[in-house]
């Protein structure tokens, strides 16, 4: 069968065999995508850098009756500073972990793609807050997925409210609470209007002209908000707050 070149970034690995391992990427056309790059692990092996967490390149990958293989790989960016700085290396890996279980095999994915590459490029070379970063990955994400938060106005009764009157964030509707609504039984998160704010701020100016200080970013709550969108608990979420 023919070959597929790709961009493709690694989200997970796991050696196989003696000198293998087998990948999962991300792909801007082809979502998920599962392969081998074999013998990659032998001492000067051309494939050995594409087959590190976080490798990000031009993949050529030979498409058999069973799991594809890569043939050939041109690394873009290794994101080797992550390696250097746990705190951000933890956030990166958790945003690895989300799309992984996120993306779709042979589903379009070319607007998480881009996400993840700018939000890795952020954690890595930018003097940017990793906890604001991280936030910013999961508000987006939810945006880009069709779970974009309502921030205005009750999501119960459709009340607008001032910044100041938001106390609740409804997890399963996805947006604020007046407070008539809050008083029925709702699986619902604490919410401060310096945090409406940010969210608003991010949504309309991105991460890198945002005014909001990064020290409002609601972390927590984006993180409990969109997994609860997708129904996944990454491992690397634990220690994520």
């Amino acid at each position: 069968m023919a070959n597929m070149t790709t961009q493709g970034i690694v989200l997970r690995r796991a050696d196989y065999r003696e000198h293998d391992r087998m990948l999962t990427l991300l792909t801007p056309f082809s979502g998920r995508v599962e392969t081998v790059a074999r013998g990659c692990r032998k001492p000067g092996s051309p494939l050995m850098s594409s087959a590190e967490l976080f490798a990000y390149g031009e993949y050529v990958l030979y498409q058999g009756k069973g799991r594809s293989g890569v043939v050939s790989f041109s690394l873009i960016d290794s994101f080797y500073p992550l390696r250097e700085d746990y705190d951000r290396l933890r956030f990166a890996s958790y945003m690895l972990q989300i799309l992984e279980a996120q993306a779709i095999p042979g589903d379009r994915a070319d607007r998480l793609f881009q996400l993840l590459i700018r939000s890795l490029k952020r954690l890595c070379y930018m003097p940017l807050e990793p906890r604001a970063v991280t936030a910013a990955f999961l508000l987006m994400d939810a945006a880009l997925s069709g779970y974009r938060p309502r921030l205005s106005h009750c999501v119960r009764c459709g009340r607008r409210m001032e910044e100041n009157e938001i106390r609740l964030f409804d997890i399963e509707e996805g947006g604020p609470l007046c407070a008539d609504c809050a008083s029925y039984l709702t699986p619902a998160l604490p919410v401060l209007p310096r945090e409406i704010r940010w969210m608003k701020d991010i949504l309309q100016n991105g991460v890198e002209r945002a005014e909001c200080p990064p020290e409002d970013a609601p972390l927590p709550l984006l993180k409990k908000y969109l997994e609860s969108r997708l129904e996944v608990s990454p491992p690397s979420g634990r220690d994520i707050n």
